[in-house]
């Protein structure tokens, strides 16, 4: 191995770095100039936030419901790979609980539930929070009933808190 590359355990590091964050990074950077200066990201997210709307401001959403899929899936085999790779191990069952986190790490990232507002950088950003609420609550050893019970107040409050936003922006385009 080169001198830059080290193992650490079962983790090979580049660097300071562990090697599953390059790829990880390189699939962030695309999915942002996929979804953002693209028309394919631009339709997909028009369809996903309002199918209604983008119907009516000339989007077939019909015909975007295979790249959506296609789109969709990817991610999630993407997210498979990953975790195989860092737990270099492969069993169905590993992901069971981990819903929770899956739904709160966009949340917390600022994604509306209702749809129509996403972004990559939020949902990385909410990764990294639900990371390491969830490593220091382990190292303190609560109880992991109680990890879910305070990722679930997490959600609530990143909900609460996008409901707020939305009123703001409700109440300044009646002024206006």
């Amino acid at each position: 191995m080169p001198d830059s590359v080290k193992a650490f355990g079962n983790d090979i590091l580049i660097g300071p770095i562990p090697w599953l964050v390059l790829p990880a990074a390189l699939v962030v950077v695309a999915m942002t100039y996929l979804l953002y200066r693209q028309r394919l990201g631009r339709y997909i997210l028009a369809v996903g936030g309002n199918q209604s709307s983008a119907e009516l401001s000339g989007i077939r959403s019909a015909a975007w419901s295979s790249p959506r899929t296609a789109f969709r899936d990817f991610s999630r085999r993407f997210a498979g790979i990953m975790l195989v790779a860092r737990l270099q191990l492969g069993q169905p069952s590993i992901g069971e609980d981990w819903l929770i986190l899956s739904f709160a790490a966009p949340v917390i990232g600022g994604a509306a539930l209702a749809g129509g507002h996403v972004s990559v950088f939020g949902t990385l950003l909410g990764v990294v929070v639900v990371a390491i609420i969830t490593q220091a609550l382990v190292i303190f050893a609560i109880d992991p009933f109680l990890v879910q019970v305070v990722l679930g107040a997490l959600i609530l409050w990143a909900v609460g808190v996008n409901r707020l936003r939305e009123i703001r922006v409700e109440r300044a385009l009646r002024r206006a």
